[in-house]
């Protein structure tokens, strides 16, 4: 064997060891993070990500139905019907739309949901065609062409590459006007057991509501409540799936999971945030859309203080999130939204840490358990 062959024949096993290592490191929770954040599901079109929560929801034990949006109800009955718990996590991501393709085979698009300008250039897209999944890379004028100084980021002066040679060829590959397009990010797993994902938000919100069912399940904990912990639709677009879910459900009281805005990195400044990865989940103690009920956010206080769990807080003002939609159910629900520290959301890639996850699952189970009709009578009383 030459001394290139031993080489390749090592670098291979070593690069095996490593492969299985990497697998070793996903228990199920990672496997599901892994599922969720890489199936596509942009605003309107949440159908793969929409089969994998029902199917997670029913093997937790829960009782399925749907609106008229296409927002799952997940109900699961506790030792008493009422209060009625309303636990909201959305289905769907920022993601496209395409407007129309060019002569020569170039796709424009419509933005479904909030995108800074600059986070379109020179990425990687999949086009969910009628005829399956189509890759595609996100074009500008060449770094060799563009004058810094002058150049503006724009999403009109972006479009997507299929490779195609015409209208015609772009079509044949199954691309249609009003076909969605998803951003293109395999979940990996980074150092210090932090992992990287497209969509976020809010996939973290959805696997702890399975988590929570699951843990329950496990130690046989029935809530003095019952809990519907819905998955939304179209949250990116105006809360609309919320609304709707809201109208049947009927909460007593409800709580949004969504992502953080985590700045424990160069450039923000605690003006426009304030959470870090490491120091646990979060409540919102004000955004755009809404203010949380101030006796549910002092409860909250209380239970993480007993289970000696940190909760931290956050202002954000350009931020929107579906508690306000349960908070204005009817003649108002108390409400709050709660959170895992992400950085870089509304993007291709952001990161979260284990660690918070698994303690944002702690303290919401502990929560739900504590919520039974007096509790919830007392929240609710001015």
């Amino acid at each position: 064997m030459t001394c290139r062959k031993r080489f390749l024949t090592l670098t291979s096993a070593i690069l095996i060891v490593f492969s299985a290592l990497f697998a070793q490191q996903k228990d199920r929770v990672a496997n599901l993070m892994e599922e969720l954040t890489n199936a596509h599901g942009p605003s309107g079109f949440e159908g793969p990500v929409r089969e994998i929560f029902v199917r997670e929801m029913r093997a937790a034990g829960a009782e399925i139905s749907t609106d008229g949006l296409g927002s799952v109800i997940a109900k699961v009955k506790g030792t008493a019907d009422q209060p009625r718990i309303m636990v909201d996590a959305h289905l769907d991501e920022v993601g496209m739309m395409v407007r129309y393709i060019t002569p020569d085979g170039y796709i424009k698009f419509q933005t479904l949901g909030g995108w800074a300008d600059q986070t379109l250039i020179d990425q990687r897209w999949v086009i969910m065609t009628r005829k399956g999944p189509i890759h595609a890379v996100s074009g500008m004028l060449d770094g060799h062409l563009a004058d810094p100084g002058k150049e503006a980021f724009e999403s009109t002066k972006v479009f997507m590459d299929v490779g195609a040679r015409s209208k015609a060829d772009a079509e044949a590959l199954g691309i249609r006007t009003g076909d969605p397009i998803a951003p293109w990010s395999p979940f990996t797993i980074l150092a210090n057991n932090r992992y990287a994902a497209k969509a976020w938000d809010d996939r973290v919100g959805l696997v702890i509501q399975v988590e929570v069912l699951r843990r329950m399940k496990e130690r046989g904990i029935r809530p003095p409540n019952t809990l519907y912990l819905t998955g939304t639709v179209q949250e990116e677009l105006g809360l609309r799936g919320a609304y709707t879910t809201s109208y049947i459900v009927k909460p007593h009281l409800g709580i949004a999971l969504e992502v953080g805005i985590a700045i424990d990195y160069p450039g923000p400044t605690l003006e426009q945030a304030q959470q870090r990865l490491g120091g646990g989940p979060g409540i919102h103690l004000f955004d755009s859309s809404m203010l949380p009920n101030l006796k549910l956010r002092d409860f909250f206080f209380q239970v993480a203080a007993d289970k000696r769990i940190p909760l931290q807080t956050d202002l954000v003002a350009r931020y929107g999130q579906d508690a306000a939609a349960m908070q204005m159910h009817a003649g108002g629900t108390p409400s709050i939204n709660y959170v895992v520290p992400t950085r870089y959301t509304h993007a291709h890639t952001g990161i979260i840490d284990r660690a918070d996850f698994d303690q944002a699952v702690d303290l919401l189970v502990e929560i739900l358990t504590r919520l039974d009709a007096k509790t919830v009578n007392e929240i609710s009383r001015f």
